[in-house]
């Protein structure tokens, strides 16, 4: 369940669950019985350093612009190295691929 802020008319701040379904835009509020109503939510990564946010500039940069690309690159394209045989008896026993 969500956890949402409430501020009544004194300035009292505090949290109560809700479902999604269920969240009134006013409750009262347990200091002083007030109706308080609903904060909007923080929405989005707080840190600005985080990889989250680094994820989003780097996604929106190329969003317009994408990058070209002019060959294929990875492992997949490099020669791969032979297996190398090996003469232990206990590796006899695992299965073969």
């Amino acid at each position: 369940m969500p956890l949402y802020d409430f501020k009544c008319p004194e300035g009292n701040v505090f949290e109560a669950f809700f479902t999604m379904q269920n969240k009134p835009d006013s409750t009262p509020c347990p200091q002083c019985g007030k109706e308080a109503a609903s904060l909007m939510p923080a929405v989005g990564p707080s840190q600005g350093k985080s990889t989250q946010m680094r994820l989003l500039d780097a996604t929106k940069a190329t969003a317009d612009q994408p990058e070209v690309v002019n060959s294929i690159s990875g492992t997949r394209t490099a020669k791969r190295q032979p297996t190398a045989i090996t003469t232990n008896p206990l590796h006899q026993k695992l299965p073969k691929p």
